[in-house]
């Protein structure tokens, strides 16, 4: 690791991750305790600014195609965070049980288009899972991400991603 800015402490590890903002999409290493989940951080553990090492920033409210860029760290302030998965990752979804199952849900948060499957009660509406989940983030299995109005940038694929639940609207066809 002799090209990264940065030096792990014992225990410590770093997470590929990519974070979607309403202006923007930034990747970059997430640094946590070795023994920390995504879903551990963002919903527990992470402060009111989330720093990302090596990381890139995409700006998406430009009219054209910019370049990345980038920088040693960037803080990104948590309540800006819309989704957040790690990049490359292979995580399997939980295995379905007969009070738990894997649900399809289409989302919509900011300006991204989210189809995943949640992992919820088969007897439970969308809608009471909704009112009763605390977690600040929501998470959806075996995702695909699209920017609706950067078409260009193609689709995201994840195993895992964490989605704002304060800021989702969940669609149905």
């Amino acid at each position: 690791m002799a090209d990264k800015s940065y030096t792990l402490a014992t225990g410590e590890k770093a997470t590929q991750v990519m974070a979607g903002t309403p202006e923007a999409l930034i990747w970059g290493d997430l640094v946590t305790k070795e023994q920390i989940s995504l879903a551990g951080f963002v919903n527990t553990l992470a402060e009111d600014y989330v720093p990302l090492h090596d990381a890139s920033v995409l700006f998406l409210t430009p009219a054209e195609k910019t370049a990345p860029l980038a920088r040693s760290v960037v803080y990104i302030k948590l309540e800006e965070i819309l989704l957040l998965f790690e990049r490359g990752g292979s995580q399997p979804p939980p295995e379905e049980t007969e009070v738990r199952r894997l649900e399809p849900l289409e989302v919509l948060i900011g300006s991204y288009h989210i189809e995943g499957l949640l992992f919820k009660s088969p007897i439970a509406t969308i809608q009471n899972m909704l009112l009763v989940a605390k977690d600040a983030y929501l998470p959806l299995y075996q995702a695909s991400i699209r920017h609706l109005a950067k078409p260009w940038l193609g689709t995201f694929r994840a195993d895992l991603v964490q989605v704002r639940r304060d800021r989702l609207i969940v669609v149905v066809r």
